[in-house]
């Protein structure tokens, strides 16, 4: 039961591209809802709330990928995924919106851990500045206090 491409009609059919409608968006919304939310919905568990003639595992697997990716991604600009992918430029798309602000996010940290670096190393510097010249003051103390002993032990005359 191969096509002349030599695949499968079950295999070309799961990888088809399907146009997610807001009417078909708004079921998986209820479908997800109704299995505790995006963490908890599963696939299967989407599909068989679903029950749509012609949507595949692939179809909701891949949809739930991206739709928890918005979820958690309140910054991203796509909150609602209208249009699915071939699956294996799936990912790849899902993350093209969230890894840019990933990405900035991580050079604002990275930034705001450098700038408390370079605080904390200037407050080093002031502090060792400062024992330096603790430390030649109490050498001074040392010596004046050496030297007037000296003078107190010498014998009169």
């Amino acid at each position: 039961d191969s096509t002349p491409g030599g695949s499968s009609n079950t295999s070309m059919a799961s990888k088809q591209r399907l146009r997610w409608t807001n009417e078909l968006h708004e079921r998986f919304v209820d479908a997800v809802a109704q299995l505790g939310g995006p963490d908890r919905a599963t696939p299967k568990g989407v599909l068989r709330i679903m029950g749509l003639q012609g949507l595949t595992i692939y179809h909701v697997k891949s949809h739930l990928q991206k739709y928890r990716l918005a979820k958690y991604l309140p910054d991203s600009s796509t909150d609602v995924i209208i249009e699915e992918k071939s699956e294996s430029g799936d990912v790849l798309s899902a993350l093209d919106g969230s890894s840019g602000m990933q990405i900035t996010e991580a050079l604002k940290l990275q930034m705001e851990v450098q700038k408390r670096l370079h605080e904390q190393l200037e407050v080093q510097r002031q502090l060792e500045l400062r024992i330096e010249a603790q430390g030649k003051y109490l050498k001074k103390i040392i010596e004046e206090q050496r030297r007037l002993s000296e003078v107190l032990e010498a014998p009169p005359g």
